[in-house]
């Protein structure tokens, strides 16, 4: 019975943080697409700030070459 309980226990802790974490997510989805007007969403090519890459603009590979060939 005891070694059950130290099986079961813990499993039933990580399901209840599973569930939760999923309820989260699809109550922060709802808040998002209901509130979307009122977010300050900015779009890459708009901003004068450097933001940095965009998304899929990154080549880990091309920064290494030119590292490598300026050397």
């Amino acid at each position: 019975m005891s070694t059950w309980l130290w099986i079961a226990l813990p499993l039933l802790f990580l399901v209840g943080l599973f569930v939760s974490a999923l309820k989260d997510t699809k109550h922060i989805e709802k808040n998002v697409q209901k509130n979307r007007d009122k977010m300050k969403l900015r779009r890459w090519d708009d901003s004068k700030e450097d933001w940095g890459v965009p998304p899929g603009k990154y080549k880990a590979d091309e920064k290494d070459d030119e590292k490598k060939n300026g050397d």
